[in-house]
């Protein structure tokens, strides 16, 4: 009796059942920490503390005042001649008059107030300003 002689393949089988293991753990690690992430501004500021300040639905467009009084227009720099007509253009874009004014603790009060003329004279009709909330301590006054 004859057998038939067995052919030899030089194929090379490589197991990716591990490489797989390995990338959805990958992904799962991703996604977790993606959707745990806060918000955290580029732009360095130093808020004001306050009390009775509460987390605010922000508007579209946040208007940022650094110590050293650079302007930032949702994280972009802006010139304060250039303020109004952006202003304005993003109101007749999105209708919506909310805007968010943060200004570091150490910007001077008559730079915060010229914003907020900016800005109403823009045709925003609802300003906030932003603030770090802290807790009263216990036997403080409101």
């Amino acid at each position: 009796m004859q057998f038939a002689p067995q052919r030899r393949s030089n194929r090379t089988i490589i197991n990716v059942t591990s490489l797989i293991d390995v990338m959805f753990l990958m992904l799962i690690f991703v996604m977790v920490t993606s959707t745990f992430k806060e918000q955290q501004p580029s732009i360095q500021l130093d808020l004001p503390g306050s009390t009775s300040a509460r987390a605010a639905d922000e508007g579209p467009s946040v208007i940022t005042l650094t110590e050293q009084g650079a302007l930032f227009l949702d994280r972009s720099p802006i010139a304060e001649s250039e303020l109004v007509a952006a202003l304005r253009a993003r109101l007749a874009e999105s209708g919506d008059d909310r805007i968010v004014l943060r200004a570091d603790t150490n910007s001077q009060h008559g730079r915060v107030v010229h914003l907020i003329d900016l800005i109403k004279d823009s045709g925003y009709a609802r300003v906030s300003l932003s603030a770090r909330v802290e807790t009263a301590e216990p036997g403080s006054a409101p």
